[in-house]
């Protein structure tokens, strides 16, 4: 039996190349970054396949990928099995267009922008800052993550000596990752997100495609199928009825995650420039069609990776490199970070001299990527929907990229005291759960409403975002301090405080909105009809075109849709209701007749498995093909693009109001 080994040197240099590669990509979209536009929202020039592929590896992140490790390890097939049911639902949100298709022809820069016009400049500033905390302490603890994986995979020292200083490794990989971070966002804001984030997805997905192999080669799909079934009962990894006793990871934290994919679509900021900076809102609402493909390198991936980890620590045929997991495990204080190292510390045993570190190198482009991400969506809200309107007075281009800039590295600090100081007592998900809580508890209805309703009112978005706000901090408070007070767990877990939240979120807007009877004019906010700009509807002459019900019209598809984006949609339809068919034929034998562990093997083993890794080779060659064609057209409509200084997020005409009823 191998052991667990360190970075080799020709592993090291994998990770030197790539972040040079990175370094000098960003640098070269600085002379495109000329106007407020530019660094906010890339000019929102950028076409659907740049848009799908850096906006996906965007909401990755080394967090992300250590939070799915720490949940499939426990959960097993569980999470793909409820992500199965997500089909139909997700399929009527892209068929739609939900949220996103609206959110954009507001041409808002920010949520915030669309909040002033919506329900005016107080309530933009009050939920911009319920959205910012959330989202700083939700940030909070990506540097601690990324950088104890760094540490533990790639067997760095605790510290290390410099000038006779003993240093922390720590603190020092903090700095340094936090840095190249912040220089990708200042070299060129959301342009050098977008086409750093497109180039480290296909890094990402290449590595993540080589590692499938290497895994299928080293760990026979029975093999590890046979692993699988030693959980015990109430724990079960491929039965997902059998998941009573996964403490976290039950049924209802998927359920409710599902109710919440709908009720708040694009309310969570983290890569809010996403959303603003497609071409038209056709092109926002194919990015999100293609969405539904991107993932698959991703998922399996980095399904199968803790798969073989929990292979490695349970059965008896690995019991020698179990022993030595669990040595290394010993050494880590924190049982939290050793619960999130369990699978990192397993792929030291069998990864090949090279691919360690291009695994490592994934880690940091995932780190980088949602890091400047995140950073440019965080600091631009605090900028732009926080302090300007509060100030209420306009600035020059100059000082605004100044105070954006100044405002990315203020969260940078913040981020690193947080992971400097912040011990985490829950899995990952939880927290994002409990945190995200905070601003997602009230702030679907107040999108949907907004988009949706002429009846919805500034009292209503009021109601609806405090209430939700306010129950979910309360939610926070009883988790953290519950067994102290009363020597047991707090009955409700995060996501379920996140569920009653949104609930009482919904009834409080509807009734406050219904009782002041106001009507608002959507069509001036959306620019539809006479308000209507030419730009975003290139396909129909500059205009909106008013399309009677038919089959058509009830998937989506409106006059600007092209015959490719028909035969995109019709495999997306295709490949939606064949998973969502199988979901359910599986359902109804489970609370029928009865599936066996046996039967639920060879489910997962030929649809979760072989059907999606087969699949997967063909759709890197897809988007990249299309990325890349998209990342030159936006270099070239940049060189082209005349600037419009003035659009710079500032509300300038919000009087949408109609009447009000006596």
């Amino acid at each position: 039996m191998e052991s667990v080994q360190t970075m080799h040197w020709i592993d090291w240099s994998v990770v030197a190349v790539v972040t040079a590669f990175f370094v000098v990509l960003a640098y070269s979209t600085k002379k495109y970054t000329q106007s407020t536009s530019d660094f906010l929202a890339a000019n929102r020039l950028a076409g659907r396949y740049l848009v799908t592929m850096a906006d996906g590896v965007a909401g990755l992140g080394a967090v992300s990928i250590i939070a799915r490790f720490q949940m499939v390890y426990k959960a097993g097939f569980a999470p793909n099995w409820w992500d199965q049911l997500q089909a139909p639902i997700m399929l009527i949100l892209m068929l739609t267009g939900w949220v996103a298709y609206r959110y954009r022809e507001t041409r808002a820069m920010t949520l915030g922008q669309f909040f002033e016009m919506r329900y005016g400049r107080k309530f933009r500033s009050y939920a911009a800052t319920i959205c910012w905390i959330s989202g700083i302490i939700n940030f909070g603890i990506f540097p601690a993550v990324g950088a104890n994986f760094f540490i533990h995979y790639t067997g760095l020292p605790g510290h290390y000596s410099l000038f006779g200083l003993l240093l922390p490794t720590y603190h020092t990989l903090l700095i340094v990752l936090l840095s190249l971070s912040l220089y990708f966002t200042f070299s060129g804001g959301q342009i050098a997100v977008l086409v750093t984030d497109f180039f480290q997805s296909f890094f990402v997905n290449i590595v993540l495609a080589t590692i499938l192999i290497i895994i299928l080669y080293k760990f026979p799909l029975s093999h590890i199928f046979e692993g699988l079934q030693i959980a015990e009962p109430g724990k079960s990894l491929l039965d997902p009825f059998d998941t009573a006793k996964v403490e976290g990871f039950n049924a209802w934290y998927f359920l409710i995650g599902l109710f919440a994919l709908i009720i708040n679509r694009n309310a969570w900021q983290g890569s809010q420039a996403y959303q603003v900076s497609a071409k038209s809102p056709h092109e926002q609402k194919m990015a999100g069609v293609l969405g539904q493909f991107r993932g698959f390198t991703l998922l399996w991936a980095l399904t199968l990776l803790p798969l073989v980890a929990y292979l490695i620590m349970h059965h008896p045929d690995y019991t020698d490199w179990a022993a030595q997991v669990n040595a290394q495990l010993a050494l880590i204080e924190d049982p939290q970070v050793r619960d999130q190292m369990t699978t990192p510390i397993t792929m030291t045993l069998w990864m090949p001299l090279g691919l360690m570190g291009a695994f490592a190198a994934v880690m940091f482009a995932a780190f980088i990527s949602t890091h400047d991400t995140y950073l440019h969506s965080w600091g631009s809200i605090f900028v732009q929907d926080v302090y300007l309107p509060l100030r209420n007075r306009e600035i020059d281009t100059k000082k605004h990229l100044q105070l954006l800039r100044l405002s990315i590295f203020g969260v940078a600090v913040f981020i690193f005291l947080f992971s400097s100081f912040y011990r985490q007592t829950q899995d990952i998900l939880l927290f994002f759960a409990l945190t995200g809580a905070f601003w997602l508890g009230g702030a679907g209805v107040v999108i949907v409403g907004g988009l949706y309703t002429s009846w919805g009112t500034t009292r209503g978005a009021f109601a609806g975002l405090t209430s939700g706000t306010v129950l979910a901090t309360a939610g926070m408070v009883c988790e953290h301090w519950w067994e102290d007070w009363y020597g047991e767990d707090f009955f409700l877990t995060g996501q379920e405080v996140y569920f009653f939240a949104m609930c009482v979120a919904w009834t409080l807007y509807v009734m406050f909105s219904l009782a002041e009877r106001r009507v608002f004019n959507i069509d001036k906010m959306l620019h539809r009809g006479e308000f209507v700009v030419a730009s975003d509807h290139a396909a129909t002459g500059g205009k909106t075109v008013a399309e009677r019900w038919n089959w058509r019209t009830a998937l989506g598809i409106t006059a600007d849709f092209t015959r490719g984006d028909k035969l995109i949609y019709g495999f997306t339809v295709v490949k939606s209701m064949g998973l969502f068919a199988l979901w359910l034929v599986m359902t109804i034998a489970a609370f029928t007749v009865g599936v066996s562990i046996e039967g639920w093997t060879t489910y997962h083993y030929w649809v979760n498995t072989v059907f999606f890794i087969v699949l997967t080779m063909a759709v890197i060659v897809w988007l990249t093909i299309g990325g890349m064609r998209d990342v030159l057209q936006l270099y070239r409509d940049l060189r082209e693009a005349k600037r419009d200084f003035s659009d710079d997020g500032t509300v300038r005409d919000h009087d949408f109001d109609l009447k009000t009823d006596a």
